[in-house]
């Protein structure tokens, strides 16, 4: 399996070995719950995705982020290389935006968070389908040391056991099946497991304008969208 792999490559990846961080931390998590007009919507730049997509349209980050940076409440950067297509740069580059930048990638160990840091990143991805709850615990942890959020994403309802709350945690349901790379909603059953940590929570994956008044969003404190809206989408609600 695709994630597998990368998880697998983790020891093999180079990190960001100096501080490209122009400004202090921002936190999604204050950007979320602070947002006054619906679930806040988390931006993401990625340039390609196993699942298909493939960013042929907004090729320049920053034109890209111009265009939108008055209707987000944050920025999702995708740096995985391999089958992404992400660099830390890209996280360099959107600090001028003033919103929080949440690094999206395959995280596992404490040096990927402290690279996510350096390159800019105000939160990190941690993903319970394919980590445990000490693993969780760890990087949750190390992370608040730090001054960021996480958001603890899960699809799987049997990985929800693998969630540790903390005051610096953001919860995120992602409709794709990362071992399969299928959209498999269940976004019903898992909110009303998320809810009751009393934390945000995102929903995540496969946003777009014919689906969105169908997923009962009002729930959520925030929307992670990426290949629609830089497809060119025009999503409302």
């Amino acid at each position: 399996m695709i994630v597998d792999e990368i998880y697998s490559k983790n020891s093999e990846r180079k990190l960001q070995e100096f501080n490209m961080r122009e400004r202090g931390i921002i936190s999604l998590k204050d950007a979320l719950e602070k947002n006054q007009n619906g679930p806040g919507i988390i931006a993401e730049y990625k340039r390609k995705s196993p699942s298909g997509f493939s960013n042929k349209s907004n090729t320049d980050i920053l034109k890209y982020f111009d265009g939108i940076q008055r209707i987000i409440a944050g920025i999702s950067i995708l740096t995985e290389p391999q089958y992404f297509g992400g660099t830390p740069l890209d996280a360099e580059a959107v600090q001028c935006y003033n919103k929080p930048i949440l690094i999206k990638d395959f995280i596992s160990s404490e040096s990927m968070i402290k690279s996510s840091y350096m390159s800019g990143g105000d939160a990190f991805l941690l993903i319970c389908d394919f980590l445990d709850y000490a693993s969780i615990k760890k990087l949750v942890q190390y992370g608040k040391k730090l001054g960021m959020d996480a958001l603890v994403e899960v699809h799987d309802p049997a990985s929800v056991k693998n969630i540790f709350p903390d005051e610096n945690v953001i919860l995120g349901y992602n409709r794709r099946n990362l071992k399969t790379l299928k959209m498999e909603d269940n976004s019903e059953e898992m909110y009303d497991n998320l809810k009751s940590y009393g934390l945000p929570v995102v929903l995540e994956s496969g946003i777009n304008h014919e689906n969105i008044n169908k997923l009962h969003i009002e729930k959520y404190q925030g929307l992670l969208i990426g290949s629609s809206l830089l497809s060119g989408d025009t999503i409302r609600w």
